[in-house]
């Protein structure tokens, strides 16, 4: 009786560390920044390329060429980006984006 409840817990450890290491490898692989409908109802949103990351703050540069500074922190929704992505941003009136997307290039 010993073995076989040693044997079960064996199996139910070694299963969850698979199934632990398979969330490991990439843990932003699941999470994507999704506005939410108040969000695309209320909010403008400006498509573009990233073209500086200064702590805060993101120039974005719009599809008519034109240059936008907008605020980023803790509760901005934020995809993984880079330099030279394009991105989505939603913002308030105030240049706060609310989420900010990677798109396909």
């Amino acid at each position: 009786m010993k073995t076989l409840f040693l044997f079960v817990a064996f199996v139910a450890v070694t299963a969850m560390a698979g199934v632990t290491g398979v969330f490991a490898d990439d843990p932003m692989s699941h999470k994507e920044a999704t506005p939410d409908l108040k969000e695309r109802l209320m909010k403008d949103a400006v498509k573009g390329t990233l073209m500086q990351m200064n702590g805060e703050h993101y120039v974005i540069k719009d599809d008519d060429g034109k240059e936008l500074r907008v605020h980023v922190d803790s509760s901005t929704k934020l995809d993984k980006v880079m330099k030279g992505d394009r991105v989505k941003a939603y913002i308030t009136e105030k240049g706060h984006a609310t989420t900010l997307q990677r798109l396909e290039k």
